[in-house]
Protein backbone atom coordinates (compact mmCIF):
# COMPACT_ATOMS: atom_id res chain seq x y z
CA UNK A 1 0.00 0.00 0.00
CA UNK A 2 1.35 3.43 -1.00
CA UNK A 3 1.86 6.27 1.47
CA UNK A 4 -1.11 8.07 -0.09
CA UNK A 5 -3.39 5.04 0.27
CA UNK A 6 -2.35 4.54 3.90
CA UNK A 7 -2.95 8.22 4.61
CA UNK A 8 -6.40 8.30 3.05
CA UNK A 9 -7.44 4.89 4.39
CA UNK A 10 -7.10 6.24 7.91
CA UNK A 11 -10.12 8.47 7.13
CA UNK A 12 -8.50 11.40 8.83
CA UNK A 13 -9.17 14.84 7.41
CA UNK A 14 -6.50 16.41 5.22
CA UNK A 15 -5.91 19.50 7.32
CA UNK A 16 -4.26 21.76 4.75
CA UNK A 17 -7.07 21.12 2.25
CA UNK A 18 -9.60 21.92 4.99
CA UNK A 19 -7.75 25.18 5.66
CA UNK A 20 -7.83 26.07 1.95
CA UNK A 21 -11.51 25.23 1.59
CA UNK A 22 -12.50 26.84 4.89
CA UNK A 23 -10.80 30.07 3.85
CA UNK A 24 -12.49 29.81 0.44
CA UNK A 25 -15.86 29.79 2.22
CA UNK A 26 -14.89 32.87 4.23
CA UNK A 27 -13.72 34.71 1.11
CA UNK A 28 -16.83 33.65 -0.84
CA UNK A 29 -19.18 35.10 1.78
CA UNK A 30 -17.10 38.29 1.88
CA UNK A 31 -17.49 38.64 -1.90
CA UNK A 32 -21.21 37.88 -1.84
CA UNK A 33 -21.75 40.58 0.77
CA UNK A 34 -20.32 43.10 -1.71
CA UNK A 35 -22.21 41.77 -4.73
CA UNK A 36 -25.58 41.89 -2.95
CA UNK A 37 -25.33 44.88 -0.62
CA UNK A 38 -22.46 47.24 -1.51
CA UNK A 39 -23.63 50.23 -3.53
CA UNK A 40 -21.24 49.55 -6.44
CA UNK A 41 -21.20 45.74 -6.02
CA UNK A 42 -17.73 46.13 -4.50
CA UNK A 43 -16.23 47.87 -7.51
CA UNK A 44 -15.06 51.44 -7.80
CA UNK A 45 -13.29 53.57 -5.21
CA UNK A 46 -13.82 51.31 -2.18
CA UNK A 47 -10.57 49.58 -1.24
CA UNK A 48 -12.41 47.20 1.09
CA UNK A 49 -14.93 46.30 -1.61
CA UNK A 50 -12.21 45.60 -4.17
CA UNK A 51 -10.28 43.45 -1.70
CA UNK A 52 -13.37 41.41 -0.88
CA UNK A 53 -14.16 40.92 -4.57
CA UNK A 54 -10.59 39.79 -5.23
CA UNK A 55 -10.63 37.34 -2.32
CA UNK A 56 -13.75 35.77 -3.84
CA UNK A 57 -11.96 34.91 -7.09
CA UNK A 58 -8.83 32.73 -7.27
CA UNK A 59 -8.77 31.66 -3.57
CA UNK A 60 -12.48 30.70 -3.65
CA UNK A 61 -14.28 28.90 -6.52
CA UNK A 62 -11.13 27.46 -8.18
CA UNK A 63 -10.01 26.10 -4.80
CA UNK A 64 -13.45 24.52 -4.18
CA UNK A 65 -13.39 22.85 -7.57
CA UNK A 66 -9.79 21.63 -7.41
CA UNK A 67 -10.36 20.07 -3.99
CA UNK A 68 -13.56 18.48 -5.28
CA UNK A 69 -11.55 16.99 -8.14
CA UNK A 70 -8.95 15.66 -5.70
CA UNK A 71 -11.61 13.69 -3.85
CA UNK A 72 -13.43 12.56 -7.02
CA UNK A 73 -10.18 10.90 -8.11
CA UNK A 74 -9.76 9.26 -4.71
CA UNK A 75 -13.40 8.21 -4.32
CA UNK A 76 -14.02 4.50 -3.79
CA UNK A 77 -17.59 4.85 -5.07
CA UNK A 78 -18.55 3.32 -8.40
CA UNK A 79 -18.91 5.36 -11.56
CA UNK A 80 -22.69 4.95 -11.33
CA UNK A 81 -22.75 6.14 -7.74
CA UNK A 82 -20.68 9.24 -8.55
CA UNK A 83 -22.92 10.05 -11.51
CA UNK A 84 -26.01 9.79 -9.30
CA UNK A 85 -24.37 12.06 -6.75
CA UNK A 86 -23.53 14.51 -9.52
CA UNK A 87 -27.16 14.58 -10.64
CA UNK A 88 -28.29 15.30 -7.07
CA UNK A 89 -25.84 18.20 -6.70
CA UNK A 90 -26.87 19.54 -10.12
CA UNK A 91 -30.56 19.53 -9.14
CA UNK A 92 -29.72 21.04 -5.74
CA UNK A 93 -28.43 24.03 -7.68
CA UNK A 94 -31.94 24.73 -8.96
CA UNK A 95 -33.43 24.23 -5.50
CA UNK A 96 -30.99 26.89 -4.33
CA UNK A 97 -31.87 29.21 -7.23
CA UNK A 98 -35.55 28.91 -6.31
CA UNK A 99 -34.95 29.47 -2.59
CA UNK A 100 -32.41 32.29 -2.70
CA UNK A 101 -33.77 34.64 -5.37
CA UNK A 102 -36.86 33.34 -7.18
CA UNK A 103 -39.10 33.26 -4.08
CA UNK A 104 -37.85 36.56 -2.60
CA UNK A 105 -38.33 38.27 -5.98
CA UNK A 106 -41.85 36.89 -6.29
CA UNK A 107 -42.63 38.23 -2.82
CA UNK A 108 -41.05 41.57 -3.67
CA UNK A 109 -43.18 41.73 -6.81
CA UNK A 110 -46.34 40.97 -4.86
CA UNK A 111 -45.45 43.79 -2.47
CA UNK A 112 -45.12 46.21 -5.36
CA UNK A 113 -41.34 46.38 -5.60
CA UNK A 114 -40.08 46.37 -9.21
CA UNK A 115 -37.84 43.59 -10.51
CA UNK A 116 -34.45 44.45 -11.88
CA UNK A 117 -35.05 45.98 -15.29
CA UNK A 118 -35.36 43.32 -17.99
CA UNK A 119 -35.05 40.42 -15.52
CA UNK A 120 -37.60 38.08 -13.97
CA UNK A 121 -37.64 35.49 -11.17
CA UNK A 122 -37.40 32.83 -13.92
CA UNK A 123 -34.07 34.27 -15.07
CA UNK A 124 -32.69 33.75 -11.58
CA UNK A 125 -34.18 30.26 -11.33
CA UNK A 126 -32.36 29.21 -14.51
CA UNK A 127 -29.06 30.76 -13.41
CA UNK A 128 -25.99 28.56 -13.93
CA UNK A 129 -24.00 28.74 -10.71
CA UNK A 130 -21.37 26.64 -9.01
CA UNK A 131 -23.67 23.80 -7.86
CA UNK A 132 -24.76 23.14 -11.45
CA UNK A 133 -21.10 23.17 -12.44
CA UNK A 134 -20.14 20.91 -9.52
CA UNK A 135 -22.86 18.41 -10.44
CA UNK A 136 -21.82 18.27 -14.09
CA UNK A 137 -18.17 18.03 -13.04
CA UNK A 138 -18.98 15.10 -10.78
CA UNK A 139 -20.74 13.34 -13.67
CA UNK A 140 -18.05 13.92 -16.28
CA UNK A 141 -15.28 13.51 -13.71
CA UNK A 142 -16.59 10.01 -12.97
CA UNK A 143 -16.32 9.21 -16.68
CA UNK A 144 -12.79 10.62 -16.96
CA UNK A 145 -11.54 9.01 -13.74
CA UNK A 146 -10.17 5.83 -15.40
CA UNK A 147 -7.61 8.02 -17.18
CA UNK A 148 -6.33 9.85 -14.09
CA UNK A 149 -3.12 7.83 -13.93
CA UNK A 150 -2.20 8.72 -17.50
CA UNK A 151 0.34 11.55 -17.48
CA UNK A 152 -0.89 13.14 -20.69
CA UNK A 153 -4.65 12.69 -21.20
CA UNK A 154 -5.99 15.03 -18.49
CA UNK A 155 -3.41 17.81 -19.07
CA UNK A 156 -4.26 17.62 -22.79
CA UNK A 157 -8.00 17.89 -22.05
CA UNK A 158 -7.35 20.89 -19.78
CA UNK A 159 -5.32 22.62 -22.49
CA UNK A 160 -7.94 21.93 -25.16
CA UNK A 161 -10.74 23.27 -22.94
CA UNK A 162 -8.81 26.49 -22.26
CA UNK A 163 -8.16 27.01 -25.98
CA UNK A 164 -11.52 25.93 -27.40
CA UNK A 165 -13.92 27.42 -24.81
CA UNK A 166 -13.81 30.99 -26.17
CA UNK A 167 -14.94 29.63 -29.56
CA UNK A 168 -18.05 28.09 -27.98
CA UNK A 169 -19.33 30.95 -25.81
CA UNK A 170 -22.59 32.38 -27.03
CA UNK A 171 -23.52 29.55 -29.43
CA UNK A 172 -27.24 28.77 -28.96
CA UNK A 173 -27.15 31.30 -26.15
CA UNK A 174 -30.91 31.16 -25.53
CA UNK A 175 -30.86 27.36 -25.23
CA UNK A 176 -31.11 26.24 -21.58
CA UNK A 177 -28.94 23.15 -22.09
CA UNK A 178 -26.29 24.96 -24.14
CA UNK A 179 -26.10 27.67 -21.46
CA UNK A 180 -24.97 25.07 -18.94
CA UNK A 181 -21.96 24.24 -21.05
CA UNK A 182 -20.91 27.43 -22.82
CA UNK A 183 -23.55 30.07 -22.18
CA UNK A 184 -22.57 33.73 -22.14
CA UNK A 185 -25.77 35.15 -20.64
CA UNK A 186 -25.78 37.49 -17.68
CA UNK A 187 -26.93 34.73 -15.31
CA UNK A 188 -24.43 32.13 -16.48
CA UNK A 189 -21.80 32.47 -13.79
CA UNK A 190 -19.95 29.16 -14.08
CA UNK A 191 -20.30 27.57 -17.54
CA UNK A 192 -18.89 24.04 -17.79
CA UNK A 193 -16.44 25.31 -20.42
CA UNK A 194 -13.95 26.48 -19.20
CA UNK A 195 -14.57 25.82 -15.47
CA UNK A 196 -14.32 22.03 -15.73
CA UNK A 197 -10.56 22.48 -15.97
CA UNK A 198 -10.34 22.96 -12.20
CA UNK A 199 -11.95 19.65 -11.13
CA UNK A 200 -9.82 18.00 -13.83
CA UNK A 201 -6.70 19.61 -12.41
CA UNK A 202 -7.67 18.43 -8.93
CA UNK A 203 -8.11 14.88 -10.22
CA UNK A 204 -4.69 15.01 -11.86
CA UNK A 205 -3.01 16.39 -8.74
CA UNK A 206 -4.80 14.10 -6.28
CA UNK A 207 -2.05 11.50 -6.15
CA UNK A 208 0.41 14.23 -5.18
CA UNK A 209 -1.66 16.33 -2.79
CA UNK A 210 -2.98 13.30 -0.89
CA UNK A 211 0.52 11.93 -0.41
CA UNK A 212 1.58 13.35 2.99
CA UNK A 213 5.23 13.27 2.03
CA UNK A 214 4.98 14.80 -1.42
CA UNK A 215 4.22 18.43 -0.60
CA UNK A 216 6.71 18.35 2.27
CA UNK A 217 9.48 17.07 -0.03
CA UNK A 218 8.49 19.02 -3.15
CA UNK A 219 7.20 22.20 -1.51
CA UNK A 220 9.58 24.54 -3.30
CA UNK A 221 9.09 22.77 -6.62
CA UNK A 222 5.30 23.16 -6.49
CA UNK A 223 5.58 26.84 -5.56
CA UNK A 224 8.12 27.39 -8.34
CA UNK A 225 5.80 25.78 -10.91
CA UNK A 226 2.97 27.94 -9.61
CA UNK A 227 5.00 31.15 -9.93
CA UNK A 228 6.10 30.11 -13.44
CA UNK A 229 2.51 29.50 -14.57
CA UNK A 230 1.36 32.74 -12.96
CA UNK A 231 4.05 34.77 -14.75
CA UNK A 232 3.36 32.96 -18.03
CA UNK A 233 -0.33 33.85 -17.71
CA UNK A 234 0.55 37.49 -17.08
CA UNK A 235 2.79 37.56 -20.18
CA UNK A 236 0.03 36.01 -22.28
CA UNK A 237 -2.54 38.65 -21.34
CA UNK A 238 -1.37 40.73 -24.31
CA UNK A 239 -2.13 37.79 -26.64
CA UNK A 240 -5.30 36.64 -24.87
CA UNK A 241 -6.66 39.91 -23.42
CA UNK A 242 -10.12 38.58 -22.44
CA UNK A 243 -9.93 38.69 -18.63
CA UNK A 244 -13.58 38.24 -17.67
CA UNK A 245 -13.69 36.04 -14.55
CA UNK A 246 -16.66 33.90 -15.62
CA UNK A 247 -15.48 33.40 -19.20
CA UNK A 248 -11.81 33.95 -19.82
CA UNK A 249 -9.11 32.59 -22.09
CA UNK A 250 -5.96 30.70 -21.30
CA UNK A 251 -4.08 33.68 -19.81
CA UNK A 252 -6.32 34.24 -16.80
CA UNK A 253 -6.64 30.52 -16.13
CA UNK A 254 -2.86 30.10 -16.07
CA UNK A 255 -2.73 32.98 -13.58
CA UNK A 256 -5.38 31.32 -11.39
CA UNK A 257 -3.78 27.87 -11.60
CA UNK A 258 -0.40 29.38 -10.78
CA UNK A 259 -1.87 31.17 -7.78
CA UNK A 260 -3.53 27.99 -6.49
CA UNK A 261 -0.24 26.06 -6.80
CA UNK A 262 1.26 28.65 -4.46
CA UNK A 263 -1.80 29.01 -2.22
CA UNK A 264 -2.35 25.33 -1.38
CA UNK A 265 1.29 24.76 -0.32
CA UNK A 266 0.95 27.93 1.77
CA UNK A 267 -2.04 26.33 3.50
CA UNK A 268 0.09 23.23 4.01
CA UNK A 269 2.77 25.38 5.65
CA UNK A 270 0.14 26.85 7.97
CA UNK A 271 -1.07 23.35 8.87
CA UNK A 272 2.48 22.44 9.94
CA UNK A 273 2.73 25.43 12.27
CA UNK A 274 -0.53 25.00 14.19
CA UNK A 275 -2.35 22.10 15.80
CA UNK A 276 -5.74 20.70 14.83
CA UNK A 277 -7.04 21.87 18.22
CA UNK A 278 -6.40 25.51 17.30
CA UNK A 279 -9.77 27.30 17.38
CA UNK A 280 -9.33 28.89 13.96
CA UNK A 281 -8.26 25.61 12.35
CA UNK A 282 -11.17 23.78 13.99
CA UNK A 283 -13.58 26.41 12.63
CA UNK A 284 -12.14 26.26 9.11
CA UNK A 285 -12.28 22.46 9.21
CA UNK A 286 -15.90 22.57 10.35
CA UNK A 287 -16.81 24.88 7.46
CA UNK A 288 -14.89 22.72 5.00
CA UNK A 289 -16.60 19.55 6.22
CA UNK A 290 -19.99 21.20 5.70
CA UNK A 291 -19.14 23.06 2.50
CA UNK A 292 -22.40 22.31 0.65
CA UNK A 293 -24.67 23.34 3.52
CA UNK A 294 -22.54 26.45 4.17
CA UNK A 295 -22.82 27.48 0.54
CA UNK A 296 -26.56 26.83 0.33
CA UNK A 297 -27.56 28.52 3.58
CA UNK A 298 -25.45 31.65 3.17
CA UNK A 299 -26.94 32.26 -0.28
CA UNK A 300 -30.49 31.81 1.01
CA UNK A 301 -29.77 34.31 3.79
CA UNK A 302 -28.34 36.82 1.32
CA UNK A 303 -31.28 36.31 -1.04
CA UNK A 304 -33.95 36.88 1.61
CA UNK A 305 -32.02 39.79 3.11
CA UNK A 306 -32.93 41.89 0.07
CA UNK A 307 -36.56 41.98 1.25
CA UNK A 308 -35.46 43.84 4.37
CA UNK A 309 -32.21 45.54 3.39
CA UNK A 310 -32.70 46.10 -0.32
CA UNK A 311 -30.05 45.60 -2.99
CA UNK A 312 -26.72 47.48 -3.32
CA UNK A 313 -27.61 50.26 -0.93
CA UNK A 314 -24.71 50.38 1.55
CA UNK A 315 -21.07 51.26 1.97
CA UNK A 316 -18.47 48.52 1.82
CA UNK A 317 -18.07 48.60 5.61
CA UNK A 318 -21.80 48.11 6.23
CA UNK A 319 -21.99 45.41 3.55
CA UNK A 320 -19.07 43.65 5.26
CA UNK A 321 -20.96 43.72 8.57
CA UNK A 322 -23.97 42.18 6.84
CA UNK A 323 -21.66 39.49 5.45
CA UNK A 324 -20.25 38.83 8.92
CA UNK A 325 -23.80 38.45 10.27
CA UNK A 326 -24.61 35.97 7.48
CA UNK A 327 -21.44 34.01 8.27
CA UNK A 328 -22.27 33.80 11.99
CA UNK A 329 -25.90 32.75 11.41
CA UNK A 330 -24.81 30.16 8.81
CA UNK A 331 -22.18 28.78 11.17
CA UNK A 332 -24.68 28.19 13.97
CA UNK A 333 -27.39 26.82 11.67
CA UNK A 334 -25.10 24.05 10.42
CA UNK A 335 -24.34 23.08 13.99
CA UNK A 336 -27.86 21.66 13.99
CA UNK A 337 -27.62 17.93 13.29
CA UNK A 338 -30.88 17.89 11.34
CA UNK A 339 -29.60 20.56 8.95
CA UNK A 340 -26.38 18.61 8.36
CA UNK A 341 -28.30 15.36 7.80
CA UNK A 342 -30.60 17.08 5.30
CA UNK A 343 -27.78 18.34 3.13
CA UNK A 344 -25.86 15.09 3.45
CA UNK A 345 -28.86 13.18 2.11
CA UNK A 346 -29.29 15.66 -0.76
CA UNK A 347 -25.67 15.63 -1.91
CA UNK A 348 -24.57 12.02 -1.34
Amino acid sequence: MSAMQKYVSQKQRVVFLDIARGLAILFMIAQHSMLVHEVNEGEGSSILGNIFLLLGTAPAAPVFLIIMGIFIANSKASTQRNIIRGIKIFLLGYVLNFARFTVPLLIAGALGSPYTEGETPLDYFLAVDILQLAGLSMIFGALVKPYVENKFIIPLIILLIMLVSPLLWGILNENIVASLFWGSGEHVYFPFFPWFIYPLLGMYLSKYFLDPGFIKDKFRNIVSYGILLLLTGILLTSVFPDMDYQRSGIALHLIIIGFVLVWIPACYAISQKVTKKNTIIKTLTFWSKNVTSMYFIQWVLFGWSILILGVNMYSAAVAALIGLSVLIVTHYLIKNDKVVQLFSSLSK
